[in-house]
């Protein structure tokens, strides 16, 4: 079993508390499903409102549950992970369930990189099954979600922006912004007032065995969509404001017509 004496192939989740700075465990991820060490691929992580967090495994295609006290169970190794072809031919091609977030209501959202669909995952009993969308999340890494249920999910070329009107039975991708492929994103994060940041991580220098990178980037990426639809309902309200406006003015202007007529 990998270990931080034993460090390599090592997959592990830490936990700190940022008040003390002090670790309060390390838990190794190893690959109780298929029992092969190349398939342990610790990727991205969500926490739940009790503490419990949840990561997803690239190479095996489960995803782990580790509880505050650093315990560690398989949750989900769905069937559903299996069920959708994978294009050997590209890069990420081995690069299985990536990006997770967990929703207000209750369970996982997980894309998966080489086939660039996205799952509802229970994370009482970690069954699985496929969001209907429009479109795939082509190469899809990262993932955010907002306050007013937005999932956000990045990827190489793009960022996108889904929505759902029925629990993430089906989802639609309302929106992409192109991002810099060569600067390789990777993370997306919200900010206050639903704020959309990425993080360009440059993972191909690395990847190449450049090390010498000192500076990385954080940048806002918005909506094209959501800020025509903003402007909408802007020009709607200085529509009614004129309207209301001009009623105003002409109910004033009978009434003075009217006052003049009886004093006459």
């Amino acid at each position: 079993m990998p270990s931080p004496e034993s460090p390599e192939p090592f997959n592990a989740l830490a936990a700190y508390d940022l008040r003390s700075r002090l670790r309060l465990f390390l838990s190794p991820l190893v690959d109780t499903v298929t029992e092969e060490a190349h398939s342990a691929v610790a990727n991205d992580v969500a926490v739940d409102f009790s503490g419990n967090a949840y990561v997803t495994n690239s190479g095996g295609n489960f995803i782990w549950k580790i509880d505050i006290n650093g315990n560690v169970l398989v949750l989900s190794k769905s069937k559903a992970y299996k069920s959708h072809p994978v294009d050997t031919t590209t890069e990420y091609h081995k690069c299985g369930l990536n990006g997770v977030v967990y929703s207000f209501n209750g369970y996982l959202l997980v894309v998966q990189s080489n086939t660039g669909k996205m799952f509802k995952v229970d994370v009482d009993d970690g069954t699985a099954r496929t969001v209907r969308l429009n479109k795939d999340l082509t190469a899809a890494d990262g993932m955010a979600v907002r306050k007013d249920g937005v999932v956000l999910v990045v990827s190489q070329h793009k960022l996108y922006f889904l929505r759902s009107n029925d629990g993430w039975g089906e989802g639609v991708v309302f929106d992409e912004t192109a991002l810099e492929g060569e600067r390789f994103p990777t993370s997306v994060a919200v900010g206050d007032r639903n704020r959309v940041y990425v993080l360009y991580g440059h993972v191909m220098e690395g990847k190449m065995g450049n090390t010498e990178r000192e500076k990385f980037s954080i940048v806002e990426v918005e909506s094209e969509e959501e800020n025509k639809e903003d402007n909408i309902w802007l020009y709607g309200l200085i529509g009614l404001g004129l309207a209301y406006f001009l009623f105003w003015r002409f109910q004033m202007r009978k009434l003075v017509e009217n006052m003049n007529k009886k004093t006459a």
